[in-house]
């Protein structure tokens, strides 16, 4: 077994072990029955009437991205992505970094893309018809051309991607490799950024690329050298690229790979682990190798597994979720996982944290949650224990659909809304001063002037000089101030209503 201390910078997130929270409790989509989600990813979600909801970073729980309908994927990007609706047209949302409104632009070159990734400065998109997509974003501006094709490389079902060093003929080298499975079965790699393309001798009928491994359709695994300036032995020629069987695997049906550690289910629906375990944190990291798969016994019947953080995530066909440490010298084929969560339909990996959809279609979340990644409405580093997501809540006025910088947030059973994001559509003035405390001034249901001031440090509120108890008071969350949608709705003169068939809050006003 052989260690390696490592930078910090490639530490690629496995940081300190996960940490218990105990945040003001968060609602969960309504129980029973469908919660009206069609598919969903680690920061998204898409319901059924085709609209694209999203969290993470400064948006602390799902929020609507307007300007999209008829969504059919999303293919994340570092808190934007790249979208694709039911005619093919292909769109990428982003979040303004000033306003941290959502803005969308069309991507008029690409069309139907099935996979996306970016490598940067470097996009690669492919298309439902075997084509390659490529732009590379410029470092002196940063501004991204339109795509252009990939000369020299058709039928493409799916791509892998790495980076490359050593040091032959004693002088520093640095490479990316791509490599491109296609879809007779066959794995094209390039190293001269898409420049030239050549086959990879011995892989034949593969499946699924994950680095450098590949599944074959008989169950066979498949790898080959990837070359670490840290690791000398692994050097060669980076064009002369020979694929071997892996021994000690076999009869595997999905691999699954966070670059360092790796995991493999096999058609037994055991779970095998090999590649990297860790100790300690930040700057102290150290990343043991295991190189030897070992199956666990203490988990069968699994259907689906990540490595999140220094965790195995893994579903079973009964509908459980467990977890097992990897933070440990050497991984025991005996290691214990413990029970997450039950009732479990499916599960989605994120790196630091992975998104649960139970039965009952509701969205949990469980691990790293430092960048709203669970889209709980909180931002405490992370979670011991799965947490319900916010249910995704559109507001209209006057049948307009309203755009939010972040999401409805719920708590003890009321609805709050950023500060200034819906009332002065309503015709109110916001003011709010160095003292935390918001002034909205308007016409009241009577028609008479009317005042609202609210400290959003003790939640004191007054309409009118007039002293009023809100039964829960405005929050602050990552900077931003909620305030109660229904309360100041209704103040203002506006009908609220609740449509639970359409998650929708309904106001109008004349």
């Amino acid at each position: 077994m052989k260690k390696r201390n490592l930078l910090v910078s490639m530490v690629m997130g496995l940081t300190a072990c996960l940490t218990v929270g105990t945040p003001e409790a968060a609602t969960a989509a309504a129980s029973g029955g469908s919660s009206g989600i069609s598919s969903y990813g680690p920061d998204y979600l898409i319901k059924d009437d085709g609209s694209l909801w999203v969290w993470g970073e400064t948006k602390s729980v799902p929020t609507q991205v307007h300007g999209l309908s008829d969504v059919q994927s999303s293919f994340p990007l570092y808190y934007s992505a790249m979208v694709t609706t039911k005619d093919g047209s292909v769109w990428k949302w982003e979040s303004n970094a000033r306003t941290m409104a959502i803005e969308v632009t069309p991507v008029p070159e690409l069309k139907n893309i099935t996979s996306f990734q970016r490598v940067y400065p470097r996009h690669l998109a492919v298309t439902g018809e075997g084509t390659v997509y490529t732009s590379v974003t410029s470092t002196d501006d940063n501004t991204t051309p339109p795509f252009a094709s990939v000369p020299g490389l058709d039928h493409v079902a799916a791509i892998s991607q790495y980076s490359e060093s050593n040091k032959l003929n004693n002088k520093d080298s640095d490479w990316h490799r791509y490599l491109f499975l296609k879809t007779d079965g066959t794995v094209w790699t390039s190293i001269d950024e898409l420049a030239t393309f050549t086959p990879v001798p011995n892989l034949k009928d593969i499946v699924q690329l994950e680095q450098n491994y590949a599944l074959s359709k008989d169950g066979s695994v498949w790898t080959w050298p990837d070359q670490d300036s840290y690791l000398p032995e692994t050097y060669s020629d980076p064009a002369q690229l020979t694929a071997t069987p892996f021994s000690g695997l076999k009869d595997i049906r999905a691999l699954y790979n966070n670059g360092r550690s790796r995991l493999a289910i096999d058609k037994q629906s055991r779970l095998w682990f090999w590649g990297s375990t860790v100790t300690g944190y930040s700057d102290g990291t150290t990343y043991q190798d295991e190189p030897v798969p070992v199956v666990f016994s203490g988990i069968s019947k699994v259907t689906d597994a990540y490595i999140v953080e220094q965790s195995i995530v893994a579903l079973t066909s009964d509908g459980k979720v467990y977890a097992a440490s990897i933070a440990a010298e050497l991984m025991s084929p005996n290691a214990k996982f413990t029970l997450l969560a039950s009732d479990i339909q499916s599960i989605k990996g994120g790196g630091r944290h992975v998104i649960m959809q139970k039965n009952d279609g509701t969205l949990w979340g469980w691990g790293v949650n430092k960048n709203a990644q669970l889209g709980y409405g909180t931002y405490e580093f992370s979670y011991k224990q799965p947490v319900p997501m916010q249910k995704p809540i559109s507001v209209t006025l006057n049948s307009e659909s309203i755009a939010f910088t972040n999401g409805v947030i719920t708590r003890n059973g009321q609805n709050f809304i950023p500060l200034r994001s819906l009332f002065t559509k309503m015709g109110a003035t916001i003011g709010y001063s160095m003292d935390k405390v918001v002034t909205i001034t308007g016409t009241a249901a009577d028609k008479t002037p009317l005042s609202i001031v609210i400290n959003t440090v003790n939640g004191a509120t007054t309409v009118n000089g007039k002293s009023v108890t809100l039964a829960t008071p405005p929050f602050v969350v990552n900077g931003t101030v909620y305030l109660p949608l229904r309360f100041i709705s209704e103040q203002l003169g506006a009908k609220v209503d609740w449509l639970p068939q359409e998650s929708r809050i309904a106001i109008s006003m004349k």
